[in-house]
């Protein structure tokens, strides 16, 4: 008996953490603070079996290098700029790392993210001053 008092008040003590994070599973719907007009992601990307979903992120991570690249050589932030279409980030994949196994993609992911941290700074620079950061 003492055994189930203690299940029930351990259950009932818990139960407002597990409702309230229940709140917090994000969304597919995203509202940004700027730019609410941007490219979705091409929906193929989100329906990579699951060995697969590590290209995903590499392609990601192209299109984040890209956004900034642009924003950089245009020295403007506006939205298309900076959220150009999907398209260029699909294509230097499939032309650069399509075939390419595991460890060339991490490669590939890492090579983009150091090119987008380059580039963070100044394009945040340029993007603050237009209010889009």
């Amino acid at each position: 008996m003492k055994k189930r008092a203690y299940i029930l008040a351990s259950a009932i003590a818990i139960s407002p953490a597990i409702t309230s994070a229940q709140g917090l599973v994000p969304t597919i719907e995203s509202e940004f603070d700027f730019c609410q007009d941007r490219p979705v992601e091409p929906e193929w990307m989100s329906e990579l079996p699951s060995r697969e979903k590590y290209k995903r992120l590499v392609i990601q991570t192209i299109y984040r290098a890209q956004g900034l690249e642009s924003v950089v050589e245009a020295q403007e932030c506006s939205c298309e700029t900076r959220f150009p279409p999907w398209d260029a980030a699909v294509q230097h994949f499939n032309d650069n790392f399509l075939g390419g196994d595991r460890n060339a993609l991490r490669e590939a992911e890492e090579e983009h993210l150091d090119r987008f941290n380059e580039l963070r700074s100044t394009a945040r620079e340029i993007c603050e001053a237009e209010g889009l950061w």
